[in-house]
C-alpha cells in the first residue's frame, strides 16, 4: 500500500486549522442576530416593516419578530453594527504583509498557530465587551483581526513550498476553503445553541475548541518538507522541482508595485471579497428580516451556500488540475476560465436572487448554486501569487489580502449598511445586491486581461531559482540529524 503524502496529512491539518479559523471570525453574523435588538421595529422606522416580504407572501407560521424569537438584550442601531463587522477588517489590514514576510523568512508554522491561537482565546472576552460598551467590542474586534491577519498569507507560504503547480488548485480547495465548512458548522451550531442556552455560550465553545487545535499543530506540522520525519524520497523529489530557495531573499518592491499580473489579482480579490461580504454578513440578516426565518432556519440555510462552495471549489479545481496535467489546457488559460465561472456565477446569482420574489427556496437554491462556482476561485486568482512569485507567495497575498480582506472588508460593511439605510426595504436590498454582483463581473474582466501564470523575473532576485551548493549541503546535513 503506497504511503500518504505527507503534504496530504499537512492538508488536514490546515483543513481543521481554516475550519477554526472561520468559525471564529464568521459566526458573529448570525450571533448578533440574537445579541441585537431588531432595527427595523425601534421607533421611527416603522416604513422597513411594511416592505418585508413575509408580510406580503405566505412563509409558514413567520411572525412580524422575524421567527416569533425574543428580541436581543443590546440596543445597538444599524449605523454600530456596520463599525461591528467593520472592525475587523480594520486590524485585518494591518498584519496582512508583515505576517506573510515573516511566514517566509522564520516558517508558517509560527505565524498560522499563532494567528489561530490568539483569536480563540479572544473569543471567551466578547460577551462581556458587547455588555460592557459597543466601543470595547468594537476594539476587541479589531484586536482579533490583527491576530488572524498573518493566516492566510502563511499558507500561501505552505503552499509555495511543498505543493508541485499542477497540483496547486486541488491542494488549495480542499484545504483553505475549509474555511468554508468553519461556516457550514457554526451557523447551524450557533442557531441551535442560540436557541437553548444563548448567544454567549457560542463564542465560549468556539475559543474552547481553538485550543484544542493549536496543542495539535504544535506537535505535528513542519515549515521544511527536508526535516518531516516520515517524508519519502520521492515526494522530496518532487517537490525539489518547485522554483523557491531555502531562504527568503529581498522583496523587489517596485517589480511588484509594477506588475500588471500583480493588479489583476488584487482587482479580483477585492471584487470578491466584497461579494462575499455581502453574503457572510449581512445574508443572515436578509433572511431574518426580509425572508423572517428564525434562527434554527436562518442557521442551516446561511450554511448551505458554503457548503456548495467548498464542495463546487473541490470538484472543479480537481477539473482544473486535471485539464492542465493532460496539456487540454495552459495553466494560464485555466486560470482566466476558472476565474471568470468562480466571479460571473455568484454576480448573476444575486442579482436574480434580487428580483426572484419572496420564496425562501428560490433564494436557497440560488446561494447555493452561486457559491457552487465560486469555489472556482482557488484554479484562478487564489493560486496566481504562487505562480507568479513562489518566493515571495506569503508576502504578495499579504499585500492583495490588505486590499481585499481589509480594505474591502472595512469598507464593504459601512457602504451596505449605508444603503440599507434604517428601513431595510425590498428595494434597498436589490441595490445591494447588484452593486455586489457588477463589482463581481469588473474584478473578473480586469484579471482575465492582466493574468499571467508563469513565475516572474523578479521572483529570481539572484538570477537562477536554485540554491546555492552551501545551503543544499546546509539542508542536507540537517535532514540527516533531524532523521538521527
Amino acid at each position: 500500500m503506497k504511503k500518504p503524502l505527507c503534504r496530504t496529512q499537512l492538508s488536514a491539518l490546515v483543513f481543521l486549522g481554516q475550519v477554526q479559523n472561520y468559525m471564529v471570525r464568521t459566526s458573529l453574523s448570525l450571533i448578533i442576530l440574537a445579541m441585537v435588538q431588531n432595527p427595523t421595529k425601534k421607533k421611527g422606522v416603522e416604513g422597513g416593516v411594511n416592505s418585508r416580504c413575509y408580510q406580503v407572501a405566505d412563509i409558514g407560521n413567520v411572525t412580524d419578530s422575524g421567527g416569533g424569537e425574543e428580541e436581543g438584550e443590546l440596543d445597538w442601531d444599524n449605523v454600530q453594527v456596520g463599525f461591528v463587522f467593520s472592525s475587523f477588517s480594520w486590524g485585518y489590514m494591518t498584519t496582512q504583509i508583515i505576517g506573510g514576510r515573516l511566514a517566509e523568512l522564520y516558517g508558517f508554522k509560527k505565524i498560522y498557530g499563532v494567528g489561530t491561537l490568539l483569536p480563540g482565546l479572544l473569543m471567551f472576552l466578547h460577551p462581556v465587551a458587547a455588555r460592557a460598551d459597543v466601543r470595547l467590542f468594537i476594539f476587541l474586534r479589531a484586536l482579533m483581526g490583527v491576530a488572524c491577519g498573518g493566516t492566510w498569507p502563511a499558507m500561501h507560504v505552505l503552499t509555495a513550498r511543498w505543493v508541485p503547480p499542477a497540483a496547486r488548485s486541488s491542494f488549495i480547495s480542499q484545504t483553505y476553503m475549509g474555511g468554508m465548512i468553519g461556516i457550514v458548522i457554526s451557523f447551524p451550531l450557533c442557531g441551535l445553541i442560540i436557541t437553548h442556552f444563548g448567544w454567549d455560550t457560542c463564542f465560549y465553545l468556539m475559543g474552547s475548541t481553538s485550543l484544542l487545535w493549536t496543542v495539535a499543530w504544535a506537535f505535528l506540522a513542519h515549515d521544511n518538507p527536508k526535516l518531516h520525519p516520515n517524508i519519502t524520497e520521492e515526494e522530496l523529489a518532487e517537490i525539489d522541482e518547485i522554483p523557491v530557495g531555502s531562504k527568503a531573499p529581498p522583496l523587489p518592491w517596485r517589480a511588484v508595485a509594477t506588475s500588471p499580473p500583480i493588479w489583476g489579482i488584487i482587482f479580483t480579490d477585492a471584487a470578491n471579497t466584497f461579494g462575499l461580504y455581502t453574503l457572510l454578513k449581512f445574508g443572515p440578516a436578509y433572511l431574518k428580516y426580509q425572508l423572517g426565518l428564525d434562527m434554527k432556519s436562518n442557521g442551516f440555510l446561511s450554511a448551505a451556500p458554503m457548503l456548495a462552495r467548498y464542495c463546487g471549489g473541490i470538484l472543479l479545481c480537481r477539473c482544473a488540475d486535471w485539464l492542465v496535467r493532460s496539456k487540454r489546457l495552459g495553466l494560464k488559460s485555466s486560470r482566466r476560465i476558472f476565474n471568470t465561472i468562480s466571479q460571473t456565477a455568484p454576480a448573476l446569482a444575486m442579482v436574480t436572487m434580487a428580483y426572484s420574489g419572496c420564496n425562501p427556496t428560490t433564494v436557497a437554491i440560488l446561494l447555493v448554486l452561486g457559491m457552487w462556482f465560486n469555489g472556482a476561485l482557488s484554479a484562478g486568482h487564489m493560486a496566481s501569487h504562487v505562480d507568479l512569485a513562489p518566493n515571495f507567495s506569503g508576502t504578495l497575498f499579504g499585500v492583495s489580502n490588505t486590499v481585499s480582506g481589509g480594505g474591502m472588508g472595512s469598507i464593504a460593511p459601512l457602504v451596505i449598511t449605508r444603503i440599507l439605510g434604517k428601513e431595510q426595504t425590498l428595494e434597498s436590498w436589490q441595490t445591494v445586491f447588484c452593486s455586489a454582483g457588477a463589482i463581481y463581473c469588473t474584478g473578473a474582466a480586469i484579471y482575465f486581461f492582466l493574468v499571467q501564470a508563469e513565475p516572474q523575473k523578479w521572483n529570481f532576485v539572484d538570477g537562477s531559482p536554485e540554491e546555492t551548493e552551501e545551503d543544499k549541503s546546509k539542508d542536507q546535513h540537517e535532514t540527516k540529524a533531524f532523521r538521527t
